[in-house]
């Protein structure tokens, strides 16, 4: 029998990119990670879980737009984040991870542009891992039927890339890869080889809980007759799988291992884990054909004699089954046809068949080539029981042509010998014969392959013990050598070494006395020293902070009075716009009050706050004009020296003031927005605009005779920024300059 089911997660398993894994992130692994995004984490670190949390929703089972959506902002927002830190790795997954969402969201075009990005980030930077990344997906874009040599031919390349500058882990994880494309070709024993060569390469980094690794080995040696060697590595992959608690694997795992004892003919066990899988099957979607593994319990069940029961099975609990699509209604066609066909009830198993038949022609675009070599060969079964040999003959022609391109040796096998007893009972003897010399050397094949690995195994070990034995032998010879001609020695100058040990353990117990004592001494009196450096040291901080605050303190003060006079000032005078310019004027130093106020109350000396001063700054406007503008307040967390903040503190209160006074004519309601934030870079954008009548026609600066309008240019310069007016819809404000890190360094 040939085993549909892992051959379905085989193809399924191709789809998938090992960019970040060496096997599918499970589900409450991706919910772990939800949860970490939400606390504190370095950038880096927070880049690394978006794009694995990206990885999971795009290799997630199943092709559902909103599992693309998901994965494409999760990746997105790494992308952004590894721009910011200049995280060029981060960046540079980012793209295969797009490659992989326009893929599997069937928009390959799109995929292909943004993995020829990668290549070329890759050449140019001379990035084989990158390379060798960008490879593995490619192999994606060609089909696992068609195109399966062109697939091999690009896994080389990936492979060849990550050999020459990838890690342990990613050649490990193309090797595994790799052996997964000769498998689908049938090539078990190159897939042996590669997945062996992985195997050695995880147990060097400590990675022995690989599931999926140990699952192609066990299949792998089962079909090559290895059944012992697939057993033991069956039974570990299903103890990962149980830790992990994922029944998505563990359904697989559990339908390889019922196989493989049902080749051992123990159908015991091979029940015993097929009704695992069911179990499990009808845990997950129909992809997982309930129906297909309940078929199988029932030719354990009849297997064993146990004909009651496996009706008594069909007849409730496959009855009652969901049934989803076509594939469903085969797989319960062919649990008749098994159950009857051993009842010898062969006209009621006919109807069974016949219905099969029309099935297979109905659901011929959802059966792969796997599940109708299965298929016939239950057909095939049921009519030689019939003695309808020449239908039959046509069946067991259609697996021949199919099986030619999966290479399967066991199912070749099958065929040979069911031909041989069609062309028997046809009294076709001559080719009855010649199938039956097939049959036997393709058996003699499989008997020849399974010596030669018991025996190289044998070898291996063998050489392996001798080499062990052989190193273990000089180690103790050498070891003994060493040992005789340190004997010789300490023999010869024993006596000599006695007393001249004697006597310079003697003068260094009196030196090391006497410089002990010496050494407390000194010791004593630099403590003494250093102690009131220290409190001399830590008066001259406190006082110089003192002085500090004091200065702020006082400069604020100062400022007050000025703002005092400017408005004792203002009451003598009648011209508005005198009265007017002394009210500026005092927004002006209002605004470099605010900071000094600020530094002198808080614990730094010379960073501002920025969200809380320009809130502080707008509050004190509205109260000085009196206005119900309402303010939209846009500002990122970060303190600036002030030299940086008094500067902005200026041109806020130049942009707020004239927003508050021209923007909203005839007491109009209106809106100011205040940003300010990080651009690009080292830059950060301070924007104040409004949505009032604005400024007609093209606005020239340098034409602009205005105090205020010059005020703010000429503090832009201050800040080495780029200055600029727009009028659309309002009047808007904007400074880009770059940030001073050197004063806020701590």
């Amino acid at each position: 029998m040939y085993h549909l089911l892992r051959n379905c997660f085989l193809i399924f398993l191709f789809q998938l990119s090992f960019t970040a894994l060496s096997q599918p992130l499970l589900k409450q692994e991706s919910d772990k990670i939800k949860i970490e995004l939400k606390t504190k984490l370095n950038d880096t670190t927070r880049v690394l879980k978006l794009q694995k949390l990206s990885l999971y929703y795009v290799t997630k089972v199943g092709e559902e737009k909103a599992d693309m959506d998901s994965s494409y902002i999760f990746a997105k927002q790494a992308e952004l984040i590894s721009d910011k830190i200049r995280f060029y790795k981060g960046k540079w997954m980012s793209h295969i991870l797009y490659s992989q969402i326009y893929r599997e969201g069937g928009n390959p075009f799109k995929g292909k542009r943004e993995l020829k990005k990668v290549f070329e980030i890759a050449r140019k930077n001379n990035t084989s891992w990158l390379e060798g990344e960008a490879y593995r997906e490619l192999t994606n874009y060609y089909s696992l039927d068609s195109e399966i040599a062109e697939r091999i031919k690009v896994v080389e390349k990936a492979y060849q890339s990550l050999k020459k500058g990838g890690s342990k882990q990613q050649i490990a994880d193309i090797l595994l890869y790799y052996g997964g494309h000769y498998f689908f070709m049938g090539d078990f024993k190159a897939a042996l080889q590669k997945f062996n060569e992985a195997k050695a390469i995880y147990e060097t980094i400590g990675d022995t809980k690989n599931q999926n690794l140990y699952s192609h080995l066990a299949e792998t040696y089962s079909k090559l007759g290895l059944y012992t060697e697939a057993v033991k590595f069956g039974l570990i992959s299903i103890e990962i799988g149980e830790q992990n608690k994922d029944v998505y694997y563990l359904t697989e795992d559990y339908s390889n291992l019922a196989l493989t004892y049902y080749k051992m003919e123990n159908y015991e066990l091979a029940l015993k884990y097929h009704q695992k899988s069911f179990d499990g099957s009808l845990k997950l979607y129909s992809e997982f054909l309930p129906f297909y593994n309940a078929s199988y319990i029932i030719k354990d069940l009849l297997k064993l004699g146990r004909k009651k029961e496996a009706k008594n099975f069909l007849d409730t609990t496959v009855k009652d089954l969901k049934i989803t699509d076509g594939r469903d209604l085969i797989w319960l066609q062919i649990s008749y046809i098994a159950v009857y066909d051993d009842f010898g009830w062969y006209k009621l198993a006919d109807k069974y068949c016949n219905k099969l038949i029309e099935l297979q022609k109905e659901n011929k675009t959802l059966l792969p080539i796997i599940s109708n070599l299965e298929i016939n060969n239950n057909i095939v079964n049921h009519l030689f029981k019939t003695k309808n040999y020449q239908l039959a003959a046509e069946y067991l022609d259609r697996n021949k042509k199919l099986g030619a391109s999966i290479k399967d040796i066991n199912m070749i096998i099958n065929g040979h010998m069911m031909a041989f007893k069609l062309d028997s009972a046809s009294g076709n003897y001559i080719s009855a014969i010649a199938n039956l010399k097939k049959y036997q050397k393709a058996k003699d094949s499989i008997f020849n392959d399974v010596k030669f690995y018991q025996i190289s195994d044998l070898e291996i070990k063998y050489e392996t013990a001798k080499k062990d034995k052989n190193i273990q032998l000089l180690t103790n010879e050498s070891e003994l050598q060493k040992v005789k001609i340190k004997n010789d020695k300490v023999v010869k100058l024993i006596a000599g070494l006695v007393l001249i040990l004697v006597l310079i353990i003697t003068a260094l117990i009196f030196r090391s006395y006497k410089n002990k004592k010496d050494t407390n001494k000194e010791l004593q009196i630099s403590k003494s020293r250093i102690e009131k450096k220290n409190k001399i040291l830590q008066n001259v901080v406190k006082e110089k902070e003192w002085l500090l605050k004091e200065v702020h303190h006082r400069v604020k003060n100062n400022l007050q009075v000025v703002m005092s006079l400017l408005n004792t000032q203002s009451v003598y005078l009648k011209e508005e716009s005198a009265v007017n310019a002394i009210k500026d004027s005092q927004n002006r130093i209002n605004s470099m009050s605010l900071i000094h106020q600020r530094l002198y109350q808080s614990e730094g000396l010379s960073c501002i706050k920025m969200p809380e001063y320009i809130k502080e700054l707008i509050s004190y406007l509205k109260d000085s004009y009196n206005t119900n503008y309402s303010f939209v307040v846009d500002v990122e967390y970060i303190e600036m020296h002030v030299a940086q903040a008094i500067p902005i503190g200026l041109i806020l209160n130049e942009a707020i003031t004239n927003a508050i006074k021209y923007a909203f004519p005839d007491e109009k309601k209106g809106k100011i927005t205040i940003t300010l934030k990080h651009f690009e870079g080292d830059s950060f954008l301070l924007e104040i605009a409004d949505n009032g009548v604005g400024i007609e026609g093209e606005i020239d600066i340098e034409k602009y005779d205005s105090f205020g309008m010059k005020l703010m240019e000429g503090l832009s310069r201050d800040l080495n920024g780029k200055f600029s007016i727009t009028s659309s819809n309002g009047l808007k404000v904007s400074v880009i300059f770059v940030y001073d890190y050197a004063f806020t360094v701590k």
